[in-house]
């Protein structure tokens, strides 16, 4: 029988807080899936592809098949030296900003207002974030 095999990469964000100290650890998680055709519903017989593959909608995940869900998982998660615009970006989305190594999201900073806010540990400036590491 033959199989499909489909590497799905992740970056993973993982902050840690240690006395005054925040480090941000963005690293890429690849999970590999052997699929059998027999196991994936495909909408058009004798094709295999991510258009083809049906999910089911989850949490901000509205899409129902593999490649428009993974395209909106992508799109909630940035990295790079400027900052990502357009209309992928949406209040809650997280860039890191390589260029400054600042860890950002994306949110209403006034009525109508969305800006990309660092978030940082200790005291926050006027365009800050704070971190508090006893309120999580």
């Amino acid at each position: 029988m033959s199989h499909t095999t489909l590497e799905i990469t992740e970056s993973v964000t993982d902050v840690t807080v240690t006395g005054d100290t925040i480090s941000v650890d963005i690293t890429d998680d690849v999970t590999t899936v052997q699929a059998y055709s027999l196991a994936i519903p495909i909408s058009v017989p004798g094709t295999l592809n991510a258009e083809n593959i049906i999910t089911t909608p989850y949490n901000t995940i509205t899409a129902t098949d593999l490649d428009t869900a993974l395209k909106q998982l992508a799109d909630q998660n940035f990295r790079g030296t400027t900052a990502p615009t357009g209309s992928t970006v949406s209040e809650g989305d997280t860039w890191y900003d390589t260029d400054d190594e600042q860890f950002k999201v994306y949110r209403e900073t006034s009525t109508g207002t969305f800006q990309w806010v660092p978030i940082i540990v200790g005291a926050a400036a006027g365009d800050s974030d704070t971190i508090d590491a006893g309120s999580y």
